[in-house]
């Protein structure tokens, strides 16, 4: 059955009956200015800088990140201006949380039971349900592509 449904949702992102529009391949941004250039990005971009991250997703490696929206922020009362009162290491590790190495497009998160993050730890994916660890991956923005990597936009903060 999970073979089934997996083929299914699948071949729906491939067609682009889910996934709508995606960027070409390649892109020409790195992850750190796409996710300033949304505009529903911001508080995710406040918290990478008062972490120190930046840089991490505006390197040369591939990274694939899980992007929260600003709404998935607020479900936890937290915007921009409040982020960073969380401690910096905290932080630092729901932000890693966010963050697997190298470039795994949609395909391949789907086709995963578990993906290891940046923070060591393995957050668990549910095709059928278009979920990782829970966070709900918004179907029309994935396989957002950078020049460092692609991203997965979650309506959903993941907490390790």
């Amino acid at each position: 059955m999970r073979r089934i449904v997996l083929g299914l949702v699948s071949g729906a992102l491939m067609l682009g009956i889910l996934a709508g529009p995606v960027a070409a391949a390649g892109g020409s941004q790195t992850i750190a200015q796409i996710a300033s250039g949304t505009g529903v990005h911001k508080t995710l971009v406040a918290a990478l800088a008062c972490t120190d991250l930046i840089p991490a997703v505006s390197g040369k490696g591939q990274l694939t990140v899980f992007a929260p929206t600003d709404a998935a922020f607020a479900k936890l009362n937290l915007n921009e201006a409040n982020v960073c009162s969380i401690p910096k290491a905290d932080l630092a590790n729901i932000l890693k949380y966010h963050v697997a190495r190298g470039e795994r497009l949609s395909g391949d998160v789907l086709g995963s039971s578990q993906i290891r993050m940046l923070n060591k730890q393995f957050a668990a994916v549910n095709a059928s349900a278009l979920t990782i660890d829970g966070a709900q991956i918004n179907a029309g923005l994935i396989d957002i592509r950078a020049s460092n990597g692609v991203i997965h936009v979650l309506n959903d903060v993941m907490l390790p």
